[in-house]
């Protein structure tokens, strides 16, 4: 399971390297669902499930190669197109596939996606059983709907797929358009057109796919986490945050936006998950083995309605703050080898910065190798540490 979290995602690809090399069991995973990077990262593995050491080398080089002058164009082109963006006239009729809008040029991430993934193989690798399941989320631009888009081996979903409100599903083979649109951040980049939709990032509405997961059968998760959390006792932290003054500046709050919107849903998922997991244990205490059973059918109205089972979560998530390590980053190189408008932004945001924790935001959006190396670099030390529960999930 892959969130998004823009730049962040280098750490998913350094969990996954570790994995790619370490655990000997193939395949690695029957279900790979992803949202905004991480749905490219998913999309990645599951089209090299086959053959997964090569697929987290591959997938490592590939991420350290991105610059920020090359993964954030904005010239006389976009300029031009302002007023499309800003004020939506003269909209082009568009075709499945195509994309419209965004202040930036994403010739980059469409490079990356198209050409760099190769999807006949995960059609080919659903087909050979090598997968069971894989899906990607984005949200309909015109309702606000999440759709998750679904492709799985046996061409159809392994169990009814319950009406939720602002939520759908899609049976479809993947491809491109919708791993461009599940990471279409709004307004940075152009909304991708799916058959006859425009959609736009999928951590809009669901940026942990943690349900799409447990719907498509998965009882086992590994979730990569892309938040730090403070080994400090909360009362510490109250009081410490209580002692410090912090100016709400526009960029500071934005940084806390992408946190609350990118990061927080994973841990009330998380939660939601283990006090599931106390109530099947708790019921089958109280009431008998079959108590998962019996409330799963009264709950349904129907007697073989499947039984709740406890999930088994392995989570692995950053041993240090990424917001610091942006900022230790771009104080050290100070940027100098960038030229465009991003570099130039966040040389002036990060410099008159006067402490890390204002760099959440820096930590989204710096593409530079040094900094995307030791993303990767930590997500593999970090899965390292947690080697005997990974290795007890696999087996």
């Amino acid at each position: 399971m892959l969130s998004g979290g823009g730049a962040r995602g280098a750490y998913e690809v350094g969990v996954l390297r570790y994995l790619c090399e370490n655990v000997k069991e193939i395949p690695l995973f029957d279900i790979i669902t992803g949202t905004s990077v991480g749905a490219i990262n998913g999309a990645y593995m599951a089209s090299t499930a086959e053959r997964p050491r090569a697929a987290g080398r591959l997938m490592a080089r590939m991420w350290a190669t991105l610059t920020l002058d090359e993964f954030y164009k904005f010239g006389w082109t976009q300029v031009r197109m302002l007023p499309r963006v800003l004020f939506g006239k003269s909209l082009p009729k568009l075709t499945h596939g195509a994309a419209v809008g965004g202040l930036l040029d994403s010739s980059c991430v469409e490079e990356i996606v198209r050409d760099k993934i190769r999807w006949r193989g995960i059609t080919d690798n659903l087909y050979r059983g090598v997968l069971d399941a894989v899906s990607c989320s984005a949200t309909e631009l015109a309702t606000g709907i999440n759709t998750v888009f679904v492709q799985t081996a046996s061409g159809r979903l392994p169990r009814p797929w319950p009406r939720d409100a602002g939520q759908t599903v899609v049976l479809t083979a993947l491809a491109a358009a919708h791993t461009l649109a599940s990471a279409a951040l709004p307004l940075l980049f152009p909304a991708v057109r799916v058959g006859d939709q425009l959609y736009v990032d999928g951590s809009m509405r669901q940026n942990t796919p943690v349900t799409p997961a447990l719907r498509l059968g998965a009882s086992r998760l590994l979730v990569v986490s892309l938040r730090h959390e403070e080994e400090i006792p909360a009362a510490t932290r109250r009081k410490r945050e209580t002692a410090r003054e912090v100016f709400p500046n526009a960029m500071f709050m934005l940084g806390k936006m992408f946190n609350a919107l990118m990061l927080d849903k994973l841990e009330a998922d998380l939660h939601r998950i283990r006090r599931t997991n106390q109530m099947i244990a708790a019921g089958s205490r109280l009431f008998g083995p079959d108590y998962p059973s019996r409330i799963a059918a009264e709950m349904a109205g129907d007697k073989k309605a499947r039984p709740y089972i406890p999930v088994e979560v392995v989570q692995v998530r950053p041993s240090q703050d990424l917001g610091k390590m942006a900022y230790d980053c771009i104080r050290r190189t100070k940027l100098h080898h960038y030229e465009g408008v991003m570099a130039r932004w966040l040389r002036r945001l990060v410099l008159s910065a006067q402490e890390a924790a204002k760099s959440d935001l820096a930590s989204y959006v710096l593409f530079d190798p040094e900094y995307i190396t030791q993303l990767i670099e930590l997500g593999y030390e970090d899965a390292a540490r947690q080697r005997d529960e990974l290795k007890s999930l696999f087996e």
